[in-house]
């Protein structure tokens, strides 16, 4: 399958790499999407195996589908002479937005009106936080498979709530120490490595990406997706927990799949027959302006 390799540069001036695939040829999209933003997740890049079996997917049932690198992929990477360090392990998760925004800007200025996103893991949540902070209204549809549940009161009232603290609080000296950009190695809520900030933007008390306290503004059609097998602190309930928060979202719904694990990678058919669907059952909409 052929694509383009595409350079496309993020809305506060990064360079960031990706895939755009055309539609296949004699394919045409059901429903009034007509093209995808894909999104990694946590560490990941544009070409691991969920996000590019899904464009390939989409693509095939003649939806255009691009995969882009946000500045939060892999876990540390640098800019070719910028002696810049970047990557999950660094990454303020709000700057994710004009990575995304960048990534809208070059579907819509290929010719496509009717744009949804879609995320992996960490993706999810980055695509559920654009919907839900950014006004564009070029996005029709988000789509967040197995979003990650940020939330400091939530891990604080689990059973991994020791552990959580003593991360909070290592974190919370380390930035005392004028050290908030040294890495520290964590086990929760996934064997990492993080800065001191990077950590405590994602994890801290402010809860600026908690999902379930976000989804009230997201205004368009929101499909949440999981696997039966995610129950580890940071993901349980939480696609249910969104879509009942949804309450500004003229359609959410949330589908379970049976025996699939983070990311669906156990069911990549399955999560992209329910996408497949999801799209194709969407109310027409107006085009973006």
């Amino acid at each position: 399958m052929l694509v383009d390799l595409i350079t496309i540069t993020s809305r506060d001036g990064m360079t960031l790499d990706g895939i755009f695939l055309e539609p296949a040829a004699g394919a045409t999209p059901k429903g009034p999407v007509d093209a995808v933003l894909l999104i990694h997740g946590s560490g990941g890049n544009f070409y691991r195996t969920a996000t590019k079996a899904m464009a390939e997917d989409l693509r095939n049932q003649g939806y255009a589908c691009l995969a882009i690198n946000t500045k939060g992929h892999d876990t540390v990477w640098s800019p070719q002479g910028s002696g810049e360090y970047l990557g999950n392990a660094l990454e303020i998760l709000d700057n994710s937005r004009h990575d995304l925004g960048a990534g809208v800007d070059y579907l819509w200025e290929k010719g496509y009106r009717n744009i949804g996103l879609l995320g992996h893991s960490m993706g999810a949540v980055k695509v559920g936080y654009y919907a839900a902070v950014e006004d564009d209204d070029r996005i029709v549809t988000v789509i967040p498979i197995s979003p990650v549940r940020l939330s400091y009161s939530y891990y604080m009232e689990s059973a991994d709530a020791e552990e959580f603290r003593g991360i909070i609080e290592k974190a919370d000296r380390m930035e005392a120490d004028d050290r908030a950009l040294d890495l520290m190695e964590v086990r929760f809520p996934i064997p990492q490595m993080f800065s001191a900030a990077s950590y405590l933007d994602k994890h801290g008390p402010a809860e600026r990406y908690n999902l379930v306290d976000l989804a009230p503004r997201v205004t368009v059609p929101m499909l949440v997706m999981g696997g039966e097998l995610e129950t580890h602190t940071r993901l349980r309930d939480c696609p249910q927990d969104m879509v009942t928060a949804a309450v500004n979202s003229p359609r959410a719904e949330y589908v379970i799949i049976p025996g699939g694990n983070h990311s669906l990678l156990n069911s990549m058919d399955k999560a992209s027959a329910r996408v497949l669907e999801w799209l194709a059952s969407l109310a027409p909409v107006s085009a973006g302006v």
